[in-house]
C-alpha cells in the first residue's frame, strides 16, 4: 500500500482495532509485533519489535513466539478486518499438539491466521537465515495438521483471511464493512 496498514483505518477505525476487537474476546493476553509503533490507540496490548531486522511474515511470527514465552501463540495479521471469533475458536479446537494447525485455502497457506508452538522458534529462525520465507519451507521439520476450508472461515459472505494489501482492498473492505 506504500503506507503502514496497521494503523490505517477502515470503517472509522485501525485495521490493528478490527483484529483486536476481535482477539480479546478470545484471548486473555494479547501483543502486537510491530518495528513502526510502541502502542495503538485503543488497543491495550504490549507493542514489541522484531527479533531480526528482516521484514516479512516469518520474522513477525518467530518473534511473536519469542516475545510471548508461552507453549502456543496464536498469530493474526493486522490488515484483516473480517477475521471472526469463530473462525478463531475452530481452529484452536484442532489442535491435537501439533507443531502448526494452519488453514489452507485454494490460495495457499494462511500463516496470519494460525496457532503455533514454541518449537517452531529454531526452524523459523534458520530459515530466515537462509533466506527461505515462505512458512512451508519450515514445514518438513515440524508436525503440521493443514486445516481444509471450512464454512466457519467466512464472515458476512467474506474470506476471514481476506486482507488489505492496496488501496482498492481498502475501498472493498470500508464498503463491507459499513
Amino acid at each position: 500500500m506504500g503506507r503502514d496498514k496497521a494503523s490505517t483505518k477502515v470503517a472509522g477505525k485501525a485495521l490493528v482495532k478490527h483484529v483486536y476487537d476481535v482477539a480479546r474476546k478470545v484471548f486473555g493476553e494479547l501483543i502486537v509485533v510491530s518495528s513502526l509503533h510502541r502502542s495503538f490507540e485503543g488497543v491495550e496490548a504490549a507493542v514489541v519489535g522484531d527479533v531480526l531486522p528482516v521484514r516479512g511474515p516469518l520474522t513477525g511470527i518467530a518473534s511473536a513466539l519469542i516475545h510471548a514465552g508461552r507453549p502456543y501463540v496464536f498469530v493474526l495479521g493486522c490488515d484483516m478486518p473480517f477475521i471472526a471469533e469463530g473462525a478463531i475458536r475452530y481452529v484452536l479446537a484442532e489442535s491435537r499438539g501439533e507443531d502448526i494447525i494452519i488453514p489452507r485455502t485454494e490460495g495457499g497457506f494462511e500463516p496470519l491466521h494460525a496457532l503455533y508452538s514454541r518449537s517452531c522458534i529454531s526452524p523459523m529462525l534458520t530459515a530466515i537465515e537462509r533466506g527461505e520465507m515462505k512458512i512451508n519451507a519450515i514445514f518438513p521439520l515440524l508436525s503440521v495438521r493443514v486445516l481444509p476450508p471450512n464454512p466457519v472461515f467466512f464472515n458476512r459472505g467474506t474470506s476471514v483471511f481476506t486482507n488489505v494489501n492496496t488501496e482498492e482492498a481498502l475501498k472493498d473492505a470500508e464498503r463491507l464493512l459499513l
